[in-house]
């Protein structure tokens, strides 16, 4: 489908900017959620009940992140089938970033499917009774759903590095091409970052987080009563 340059390069700036807020906002505050598993079932669960709790909370949903997605997937795809998605210009390294963006927007949109179908509408959650440190680790004991949830993790980690990068460029926040490949880094850095978090989310549903960042309790005194107490 051919589409003018003016609606194009529109089209790529909305697309950009939504991919950032509200969807980026949204990944990031799911995957702190998630981490708080690391400090145990009883803290996630009590988490994910203040967030049930938030005033409105199905229409944040509904208009905050569901609608917005689906735009964000509606335009990505109409993006990616006009003839102005030529990469050939681009450095190899861009061409490389360019294909892993789509292919990973691709297999996100399965991801999502499957992870709200199984999660967020659940019997148990729509209930409102659901134990979701349960639910979670109940899934990710199966070797095969857990390595579809980690490339889940990548795959969003590395959409949102890279689109940051995208962002960067189609609002003209970066011209140069020092500029450019500063905000590369940037956006790399930011997906090994929730890489490592969002898979450490996973290993605490499964009870196996890695400790690193944490502060170690307070040691405790135990007082001895001493001759004649």
């Amino acid at each position: 489908m051919k589409i003018s340059d003016s609606t194009y390069h529109a089209l790529r700036r909305l697309h950009s900017l939504s991919g950032v807020v509200p969807l980026g906002l949204f990944l990031l505050e799911h995957f702190y959620t998630n981490s708080v598993a690391t400090h145990g079932a009883a803290a996630f669960n009590h988490a994910a009940d203040d967030l049930a709790r938030i005033p409105y909370v199905l229409l944040l949903e509904i208009f905050g992140i569901a609608l917005p997605l689906l735009f964000h997937m509606i335009l990505g795809i109409l993006i990616a089938t006009t003839a102005q998605a030529n990469v050939t210009r681009l450095p190899t390294s861009r061409n490389w970033m360019y294909l892993l963006q789509r292919v990973s927007g691709v297999f996100l949109a399965f991801y999502i499917v499957f992870h709200v179908w199984s999660t967020r509408l659940s019997p148990a959650v729509i209930a409102g009774n659901a134990d979701q440190f349960a639910m979670m680790n109940h899934q990710l004991q199966s070797p095969l759903v857990f390595a579809f949830y980690a490339l889940g993790v990548l795959a969003a980690s590395f959409h949102f590095g890279n689109g940051l990068f995208g962002f960067a460029i189609h609002w003209g926040l970066v011209t140069g091409a020092r500029a450019q490949r500063a905000a590369a880094r940037v956006g790399f850095a930011v997906f090994l970052a929730l890489s490592l978090v969002g898979l450490n989310a996973l290993l605490a549903f499964v009870q196996h987080p890695v400790r690193l960042f944490e502060r170690a309790p307070a040691p405790t005194t135990t007082l001895v009563a001493g001759p004649g107490r």
